[in-house]
């Protein structure tokens, strides 16, 4: 684990991002850097006595920006309106933020299995090796840009020889930020929202909580490398989103429509999670308590069994 070292932190305010900093800076210098849209994001973070550094994805000057030991890089427009916001925000962005920090000790570069090429097969086991040239239904420019990012990450690896780790990160969620997908799953029952099933079977993932998110971090820089490691970062369980359904289902009495499509309301994968667990160990939230403690701290009252 870290300690004593300067970490610069990138999408500090963010689900992903957030945890990452609250937890390091219990033993590190902690550097949040964001764009900080809200003001309340920025004081709650100083509040603690983490660092704030301004920071806007594809910005070419950061001379602006504290040295540190080591980058972890979870900025990202998640919604690019156009390719060419997409290409300069996340692929151009990466590799400026790179070139600023070729003196780090490791740069840990935050990427999305939305890389790869959407398998038939929704039980398939994904590994590292796998076709790319994934396509994100609910943001078109999306997946591109991340795929992009990772060559332009990979080439400054190698060009600034500054040992790098890309992890292609699967389904993200905990207490932070919008609470990935088990909260959308009980707002959406609260309101009333059905869930789309694809046609050809159940929706998989592997989720990962926050938690381990932070762990995995630490143990992954580690193996940073010359050319780049590339690892997919998911959790040590295969659950489909229906599943999910089921137990929230079981656990506030609540029911959710489940309709069936071409496409799911989440095109989801199993990443296959045998060369992280190699690197940096085993995960220790189960998806059931996981969503568990979700549900508990950020709806209190909603689980009635």
């Amino acid at each position: 684990m870290l300690k004593n070292q300067r970490v610069l932190v990138t999408g500090a305010t963010g689900q992903v991002a957030r945890p990452i900093v609250e937890q390091l800076d219990k033993s590190n210098e902690v550097w949040a850097a964001a764009r900080f849209s809200d003001p309340k994001a920025k004081e709650e973070l100083e509040a603690q006595g983490i660092n704030t550094v301004n920071f806007t994805m594809g910005e070419e000057d950061l001379s602006h920006m504290p040295d540190v030991d080591y980058v972890i890089h979870c900025a990202v427009n998640v919604s690019p309106k156009t390719t060419e916001q997409a290409l300069t925000d996340n692929a151009e962005g990466t590799g400026f933020l790179m070139k600023r920090y070729r003196h780090a000790r490791a740069f840990f570069h935050m990427s999305s299995d939305s890389v790869y090429r959407d398998n038939p097969d929704p039980q398939a086991v994904i590994d590292e090796s796998a076709t790319l040239g994934g396509y994100s239904t609910y943001s078109p420019h999306y997946a591109m840009s991340k795929l992009a990012s990772e060559g332009v990450a990979r080439y400054q690896a190698r060009e600034l020889q500054l040992p790098t780790v890309i992890a292609r990160l699967d389904v993200a969620y905990g207490l932070c930020g919008h609470g990935g997908v088990p909260t959308a799953l009980y707002q959406m029952m609260r309101g009333g929202i059905p869930f789309t099933r694809k046609s050809n079977g159940e929706s998989f993932c592997c989720p990962i909580y926050e938690t381990d998110i932070v762990a995995q971090v630490q143990g992954l820089l580690e193996h940073a490398a010359v050319p780049a490691l590339t690892v997919n970062l998911g959790g040590d369980e295969a659950v489909s989103v229906e599943a999910m359904i089921r137990y929230i289902e079981s656990l506030t009495g609540m029911s959710m429509k489940i309709e069936e499509a071409d496409l799911a309301t989440w095109q989801m994968k199993i990443v296959d999670a045998t060369l992280r667990k190699q690197l940096a160990g085993p995960c220790k939230m189960t998806w059931q308590d996981g969503i568990r403690t979700v549900l508990e701290q950020r709806f209190p009252g909603s689980i009635s069994a």
